[in-house]
């Protein structure tokens, strides 16, 4: 791998000062732009005193500085799962200095990264054996689980992603991508591999295609998740001069539609990548059919255990010692491998034992299901509930029957498989499965879509109409909402702080509008919104004016309208 450079080469070795290392804001960056930013912030850094500092960075330009600098004066680099106030909350005993390049919404004090301007930089020379990082993720009990990484080892995946990457995207390309830096799979190919190889990050982090549509993508690497490519909705097919050189997924595994449709837009090969916060890569595989199998990444070496259960050995490990993971897989005739499931989705429900993903699997196999999602939900006793997308047969069976019907014609379904205790008892039906950004389901948002009572916390969605500007959504109040208690008892209403955080949570997962943490926003009541009625809510994103204009209707008078405040991307 001699073509791959490394960190310390890069800021203080013999290295052509006109190389080019990102484009950020519109203007390009040089390796002597990087080194005098990395050695102003190592400086002001230092006199904070910072010893852990909080990273969180809109731009990946602006993460690969903050980060170096903190390197550059043996501070711990922290990354949080996301930047918002709650996360960064959850591990507050980890970190004593919130470092970024703007200041989260909510932030009042911090570092804030600022551009190097003329002077001599003095960078020190760095061991990457000591350059460390903490890394969190979701810990089986949900509370954030750290997990550390070393400098080193991140070069030495940077080198291993050159091996599989290398000859499809040139060395002067562009890596884009829809992905944050604040999740490894972002920090270890949109930030690490082209900062080790040569080419050049690209700064922004696109939510939306449209944005991302705009720039010049021939010969580019994007790397995205499923979360977005399964969004990719009706975008024209990317003219051949403007074709990127791979695609590339990573979060979770990708549909095969999905597989199809971004390479028939694009036009290009998708590569997939399979691994973990705490293992990094560990294989991936070219999407070209639909059963293709997984091939171990370059150093890594896989063992199929009892009950079928991967592990692994590989140098992006903190040791040598083997890493067993919770998935199950079948080896390949050409040594790669299959998933086929996860080991630890074993629940005891009336004392018999049923796996999710099993249920799950079956209930895909109904005409009338798209996608489902299962898990256990412990009330006065432990049940099942299931969050379903219907398919086109569904959806018009839910409008003409409702959930309720249908949720029983689905466990008169499941019954030809399952005993009592494994079918659902409730049931959600939704436009698209809760996932984050990495396309990651969540047990905490299947379970937000029920209360601990069982009753609805969120109008019923019946029909999704998509235009150019945003969605209409057809919902049902229920008369059981969740949000009626005290609205009122004698006439229930539905209240209008729930009509706000509706049209904001249903913005974030139809138009992946990024407004969870909304906090402004004008709003006009001009009718009572009631319970057992049929409205239609309206969510158009007005870009220039960074803002969702959002309004309820029944037939055609409006009950509700307002704006909210979508935060710069």
């Amino acid at each position: 791998m001699s073509r791959m450079r490394s960190i310390a080469s890069l800021l203080s070795g013999p290295i052509d000062l006109a190389q080019l290392v990102a484009v950020t804001n519109g203007k390009a960056v040089t390796v002597d732009q990087l080194r005098h930013d990395v050695a102003v912030n190592a400086a002001g850094l230092a006199a904070a005193g910072c010893k852990h500092g909080l990273l969180i960075a809109e731009d990946t330009y602006w993460a690969v500085v903050g980060m170096l600098a903190l390197f550059q004066i043996g501070a711990e680099v922290v990354m949080p799962q996301n930047a918002t106030m709650g996360a960064s909350a959850a591990i507050r005993k980890d970190w004593d200095l919130l470092v970024c390049d703007r200041l989260p919404t909510g932030q009042s004090q911090g570092f804030q990264l600022r551009i190097g301007e003329g002077g001599i930089h003095r960078l020190l020379a760095m061991d990457p054996a000591h350059c460390r990082m903490t890394l969190f993720t979701s810990g089986s009990t949900g509370e954030p689980k750290s997990v550390s990484k070393t400098l080193d080892t991140m070069e030495r995946e940077a080198a291993a992603i050159e091996e599989i990457l290398g000859e499809q995207v040139p060395r002067d390309a562009r890596v884009f991508g829809t992905v944050t830096h604040q999740h490894l799979f972002g920090l270890s190919y949109k930030l690490f591999w082209p900062l080790c190889s040569g080419r050049c990050i690209d700064g922004p982090v696109y939510a939306l295609w449209e944005d991302l549509l705009t720039e010049n993508l021939a010969g580019a690497a994007i790397v995205s998740s499923p979360a977005h490519l399964t969004r990719l909705g009706t975008i024209d097919a990317v003219p051949e001069a403007n074709r990127p050189a791979c695609l590339l997924s990573a979060g979770a595994e990708l549909p095969v539609a999905a597989s199809v449709a971004a390479s028939k837009a694009f036009g290009t090969p998708l590569c997939e990548i399979y691994g973990s916060t705490e293992t990094g890569t560990i294989a991936f595989r070219w999407r070209d059919r639909m059963a293709t199998p997984w091939q171990p990444m370059p150093g890594v070496a896989i063992d199929i255990g009892e009950g079928d259960i991967l592990s692994l050995t590989s140098p992006f490990l903190p040791d040598q010692q083997a890493y067993r993971t919770s998935d199950r897989v079948v080896r390949d005739a050409d040594g790669g491998f299959h998933l086929v499931g996860r080991d630890d989705r074993i629940v005891k429900i009336d004392g018999k034992r049923v796996s999710l993903s099993q249920v799950e699997t079956q209930l895909t196999q109904s005409p009338l299901v798209s996608a489902s999602a299962v898990l256990p939900l412990l009330d006065d006793q432990t049940v099942l509930v299931a969050v379903v997308v219907p398919s086109e047969s569904g959806a018009e069976e839910l409008r003409r029957l409702g959930a309720f019907r249908v949720g029983r014609l689905l466990r008169h379904f499941l019954g030809e498989h399952q005993e009592a205790a494994g079918k659902p008892r409730r049931w959600r039906f939704v436009d698209r499965l809760p996932v984050n950004d990495m396309g990651k389901l969540r047990k905490e948002d299947l379970l937000a879509l029920f209360s601990v009572t069982g009753r609805p916390t969120e109008p019923e969605l019946r029909t999704v109409r998509r235009h150019d500007s945003g969605v209409e959504l057809d919902l049902f109040n229920s008369p059981d909402l969740a949000q009626l208690d005290g609205h009122f008892p004698n006439m229930p209403i539905i209240p209008g702080v729930a009509q706000i955080d509706w049209a904001v949570k249903l913005a974030a997962r139809h138009l992946n509008l990024p407004i969870e943490v909304a906090t402004h926003y004008q709003v006009k009541f001009h009718r009572l919104t009631l319970p057992g009625t049929l409205v239609t809510l309206k969510l158009a994103h007005d870009a220039v004016r960074q803002r969702l204009n959002f309004s309820y209707h029944r037939d055609d008078v409006v009950l509700t309208s307002g704006a909210i405040k979508v935060p710069l991307l």
